[in-house]
């Protein structure tokens, strides 16, 4: 599934009022007035039982979904689900350095040392 496809199928039917970010660098993907929920979305290839974020955009995305009066949601497409995350209702993740891609989609595939956390699956809402 790539990142529009979970666009798509969260608008479809959890949330028919979701709107996509402007830029396509912006720290977050889309929003949800309705829900009150400011959303970063990743896809991964792979299911994992812990699935990574890092510690800037877990900030970044805390604190701006702060600032709108927004709930910070970090959801995550899977071979096997999907999952959603709201940060403010899951444990903090303990966060340590490792090498890693400088991005996932595009075409630098050089590694840099980052920040990275793990959220576990028995936090997340399915949305299936």
């Amino acid at each position: 599934m790539k990142e529009q496809d979970l666009f798509d199928h969260l608008k479809g039917g959890w949330y028919p009022d979701l709107v996509k970010s402007e830029n396509t660098y912006d720290t977050f993907d889309c929003i949800s007035e309705e829900h009150k929920q400011y959303i970063e979305l990743k896809c991964r290839h792979t299911h994992y039982p812990d699935l990574l974020i890092e510690k800037s955009k877990y900030t970044r995305l805390v604190a701006e979904a702060k600032e709108r009066y927004l709930d910070p949601w970090y959801i995550n497409s899977t071979p096997q689900g999907i999952y959603a995350f709201d940060l403010t209702r899951v444990p903090e993740p303990d966060w340590s350095e490792r090498w890693m891609p400088a991005t996932t989609e595009f075409a630098n595939t050089s590694k840099i040392m980052k920040v990275v956390g793990f959220l576990h699956l028995d936090y997340a809402l399915g949305v299936d």
